[in-house]
C-alpha cells in the first residue's frame, strides 16, 4: 500500500467512524460535549496495525430529561433501527443506577461502543460514550508519519477543542505547519 492509499485508507475509516458515533451523540445530547479522545490518533493494535479510539462525555450541569432505563431503551431502540449490531443493555441492582449499553457497527468500523448513563438526582447526571474501531494491518508508526507530517513536536500541534458539538466538521491529522488538517473535495 503506498503512502496516499494509507492515508486515504486511514481517512476514511475515522470520517466513516466519527460520523457514527456523532449519530449516537446526538441521541443522547444535542449539544457541546467533553472531548476526552479525539479519534483521530492511531493507536497500535494485533502488533502490527492500527485502531482508532474515541471518548466523550456530557458537561457538568446536564440532565436527562427522561428516566435513565427509558433513556436507555430510547437509544438501543435507535441503535437497532440505525444498523447497529449485538446491542446489549447493562443494569446494575442496588444503589447503583447507571446504565451502560454495548453495540458494534462494522460498516462503519465500530468494533466496540459503549455508552454509559449515570444519573444523580442531587447534582448532574453523566454519559460517557467510548468507541474503538477494528484493527486495521498496517504500520502505525508509518501512519503516524503522515498524520504528522514535519518537524514538529507534540505541543507545537494545533489542539483539539476541548468541548465540540457532535456536528462539528472533524479533523484528521496536520498540515506541515501543525494546523488541524479539514479535508475537503479539493484535499482529496
Amino acid at each position: 500500500m503506498t503512502d496516499d492509499e494509507l492515508l486515504d485508507q486511514a481517512r476514511d475509516v475515522n470520517f466513516a467512524f466519527k460520523a457514527a458515533l456523532a449519530d449516537v451523540q446526538m441521541q443522547v445530547f444535542d449539544g457541546d460535549w467533553k472531548n476526552y479522545g479525539y479519534g483521530a490518533e492511531a493507536w497500535n493494535c494485533d502488533e502490527k496495525g492500527y485502531t482508532f479510539r474515541f471518548k466523550r462525555a456530557t458537561l457538568p450541569q446536564w440532565k436527562l430529561t427522561e428516566p435513565t432505563r427509558d433513556a436507555a431503551e430510547r437509544i438501543a431502540t435507535w441503535l437497532d433501527d440505525n444498523g447497529w449490531q449485538n446491542i446489549k443493555t447493562q443494569g446494575y441492582s442496588g444503589d447503583i443506577a447507571n446504565i451502560v449499553i454495548h453495540a458494534e457497527k462494522p460498516d462503519a468500523y465500530v468494533a466496540r461502543l459503549m455508552i454509559d448513563i449515570s444519573p444523580d438526582p442531587a447534582t448532574y447526571d453523566i454519559a460517557t460514550i467510548t468507541a474503538e474501531t477494528r484493527c486495521f494491518t498496517s504500520d502505525v508508526d508509518r501512519l503516524d508519519a503522515l498524520l504528522q507530517p514535519g518537524d514538529l513536536e507534540v505541543d507545537e500541534l494545533e489542539d483539539v477543542p476541548s468541548t465540540e458539538h457532535p456536528t462539528a466538521k472533524p479533523s484528521f491529522g496536520y498540515t506541515p505547519d501543525g494546523k488541524r488538517r479539514f479535508w475537503d473535495d479539493a484535499d482529496e
